[in-house]
């Protein structure tokens, strides 16, 4: 099932040790699709907390509402934010420096990079 089929603005996927989320091209994130998120991963991946994967896709920005749910609420093991511009970096490290969710939640540009990280143990020890 796709995004448009689903009414999603996100396609989650199990993945081999990870769950994957990519976002729609160029969306503002609000409340209503990080709720919407928790709740098809709850669907997807019950009982569990993997790592998750998260392909940015040039969005635009995560309202305040939406940054509280992901800390919140979201069951993961570890959270690697992909995007290759400044903006996609400002909102990782603003979600990572103001909301303090309580998993580890790292940037990277490149998904093979941030795959490196999030399925090496390890990935939950703070870098000095």
């Amino acid at each position: 099932m796709n995004a448009s089929e689903s009414g999603r603005r996100f396609v989650l996927t199990r993945e081999n040790g990870y769950v994957r989320v990519e976002w729609n091209a160029a969306v503002t994130v609000r409340e209503r699709d990080a709720l919407d998120l928790v709740q098809r991963l709850d669907e997807v991946n019950p009982g569990r907390c993997d790592p998750m994967l998260v392909i940015l896709n040039a969005m635009v920005s995560v309202d305040a509402a939406g940054q509280t749910v992901f800390a919140d609420r979201l069951n993961v093991a570890a959270l690697a934010l992909v995007g290759p511009s400044a903006v996609d970096r400002m909102i990782a490290t603003f979600f990572d420096g103001v909301h303090r969710p309580r998993y580890p939640t790292r940037h990277f540009r490149q998904p093979d990079e941030a795959l490196d990280w999030l399925l090496t143990p390890g990935h939950d020890i703070p870098e000095t």
